[in-house]
């Protein structure tokens, strides 16, 4: 089999929302922010909370795409009714079949090609599908991930490596498992980009309770959002190409479904990149 993939991107989303709209997004949520419990039964008061910024964080996600081209021939047996009473066998190219029921069934190879086109967005670090619908109204700005490090902000950097996010791409069974005679089978994985969303971040301390919670704004659609722990706060150092695009031969062969089928990764497509 082979894979040709395309020049990795990676690509930054600027925020569109303001740290100060997004403070008040923030505190619009903060007394949610404790749980169903606190509120039911507590049911703090907005003055009750402090808010305080912990600043923008950039969250990872991986989109991808690919087109799947395979030609193939099965085996197959037709059933085809016999019109005509009495008949007791019918020659098809000099073949004799016996009429069964009505019927005769005649063994035939069917010529099939099958091409595909595939699509993915992931969290960089859930490894769920991620909704990009929102983020339509966003242009996104190339960067390079060894000098990314926007001031004041924090990179959290992806869990999920770009050799897993192909494996999620082409799914399990994206090789025609009926095949008998496999004559093509070609994967171009034509996008492999990591996108680099912007959120603000803020927490909330409800010091009668001696509690606090954190809260995450998108810069981008103003939602509320569910913020990673601190722990996956990484520094820019730890965002490289290295460790992130692993999407070398010997990887894929581990990786991709059916790894026993030698795969050949070939040289990376050449691919204009939008300013």
């Amino acid at each position: 089999m082979e894979i040709a993939i395309a020049e990795k991107g990676a690509f930054c989303y600027e925020p569109l929302l303001s740290a100060e709209e997004a403070r008040g997004r923030a505190g619009a949520h903060k007394a949610s922010a404790f749980g169903t419990l606190s509120r039911l039964f507590s049911r703090p008061k907005d003055d009750d909370i402090a808010i305080s910024d912990e600043g923008l964080w950039y969250l990872p996600v991986w989109h991808a795409t690919a087109h799947l081209r395979f030609v193939f021939d099965r085996t197959e047996s037709y059933r085809v009714a016999v019109k005509t009473p009495n008949v007791a066998s019918v020659n098809v190219n000099g073949s004799d079949y016996a009429v069964k029921a009505g019927s005769i069934e005649v063994p035939v190879t069917e010529h099939c090609e099958r091409d595909e086109q595939k699509e993915l967005w992931l969290d960089g670090l859930n490894n769920e599908p991620f909704n990009a619908k929102p983020y339509a109204k966003a242009q996104p700005a190339p960067v390079n991930l060894d000098d990314f490090a926007p001031e004041g902000a924090k990179i959290v950097t992806p869990v999920v490596r770009a050799s897993s996010v192909i494996r999620a791409l082409l799914g399990d069974d994206f090789r025609p498992a009926e095949a008998d005679a496999v004559k093509e089978e070609r994967v171009t994985v034509e996008c492999i980009d990591l996108h680099l969303r912007p959120t603000y971040n803020f927490k909330c301390v409800w010091a009668a309770k001696n509690k606090s919670a954190e809260i995450a704004i998108d810069a981008i659609t103003g939602e509320l959002q569910t913020r990673p722990s601190a722990t996956m706060a990484a520094v820019a150092k730890l965002l490289k190409p290295e460790n992130l695009y692993d999407i070398g031969a010997e990887t894929l062969n581990l990786v991709i479904p059916g790894g026993a089928i030698p795969l050949k990764v070939v040289k990376a497509l050449a691919e204009k990149r939008k300013d």
